[in-house]
């Protein structure tokens, strides 16, 4: 699932934080009458956090006009019906919303658990200004955000989630916060890879199989082991050498992760499948990789809260079809004035 954070705070800083204007009472917008739902009713619940359905519906949307574009750049017919990984595309887009919103309330609860709010210090109504001014005037960049679905009150709600992302991270910039306390549980790892790529094929995977056991063989019946990993996987598919991730951060397979977080160092796994291909894996000592900056381990940390939150669906999430709402919104923001 993981999206950088800091990333996806940015997208609405830079995409929402132009709005300007009356405060306009809510209303339905496309969100709601593409999924027909009422666009301000609970639809699920983070930690007990109630999420209105426009939260949810506008990562939705964010999600599959990214997939969108990802096909006809390709130039490829997009279908979202067609098997992935956990399920079909669609399934994809839907656990892809989930996990966007999910990290937005994460953000807010951290936020009211240790005490972090917003002042007029940080500036809201100066933004709003400001990016209204780069988008051609306030008339002009409510007309956009209107084809996302959004408001200025709903805008205003997705960029006060990314003002707490950052004052929350020069929290935990502090020493003795209590949210740099969380970080004694996240521990970093390094590890090399030997990889051999498993092609689409069941006789090319069983070939690459044959391959990785004959490396596998080599390495065991190495004198200077260490010497011989480096060697072997050089000759692979990974060339990006030992590197340094977090528990969680989707650097490596979650099967491939475990196996690597359950090495002492020095030691090596057996021979480790995975979608990608086989892998044999070898862990390091930490000065053998390179310093987690503080953001990728603020993020991480994040990450983790989202992922372990308690989320809670109602039953217009369930019926939602990611195919359908994907098909009506499109036809709505062609009939539909953008106002």
């Amino acid at each position: 699932m993981k999206k950088g954070i800091a990333l996806c705070c940015a997208v609405c800083l830079l995409c929402l934080c132009g709005c300007g204007g009356e405060r306009d009472a809510p209303r339905p917008s496309l969100l709601g009458q593409a999924a027909g739902v009422d666009e301000e009713a609970v639809l699920l619940t983070v930690d007990g956090r109630e999420v209105p359905a426009w939260r949810y519906l506008y990562w939705l949307a964010f999600t599959c006009d990214q997939v969108r574009a990802r096909y006809e750049n390709a130039g490829l017919t997009l279908d979202w019906n067609i098997p992935v990984t956990g399920g079909t595309l669609g399934d994809y887009a839907k656990d892809q919303a989930l996990a966007d919103t999910a990290l937005y309330a994460a953000v807010e609860n951290w936020a009211e658990t240790f005490g972090v709010a917003l002042t007029e210090e940080d500036g809201l109504s100066a933004r709003w200004e400001e990016q209204a001014e780069a988008h051609g005037g306030e008339a002009a960049y409510m007309a956009e955000l209107a084809g996302m679905g959004l408001n200025r009150e709903r805008a205003e709600t997705l960029e006060a989630v990314g003002l707490l992302y950052g004052k929350l991270f020069r929290l935990y910039e502090e020493a003795d916060s209590p949210l740099a306390a969380l970080e004694e549980d996240l521990e970093a790892l390094v590890v090399d890879r030997i990889l051999i790529s498993a092609g689409s094929g069941e006789e090319d995977r069983e070939a690459a199989r044959q391959r990785a056991a004959e490396l596998f063989a080599r390495l065991n019946g190495a004198e200077d082991q260490a010497g011989a990993f480096a060697v072997l996987a050089a000759e692979g598919d990974d060339s990006a050498g030992p590197r340094t991730f977090l528990p969680g951060d989707g650097t490596l397979a979650p099967a491939l992760e475990e196996a690597a977080a359950a090495l002492e160092e020095g030691q090596c796994t057996g021979i480790l499948e995975s979608e990608e291909g086989f892998s044999i894996l070898r862990r390091l000592p930490p000065e053998a990789g390179t310093p987690v900056s503080a953001g990728d381990r603020f993020d991480q940390l994040l990450q983790q809260a989202a992922e372990e939150s308690l989320i809670q669906t109602t039953a217009d999430y369930n019926r939602l079809d990611a195919a359908s709402f994907d098909q009506a919104l499109r036809t709505l923001r062609t009939e539909k004035p953008s106002r």
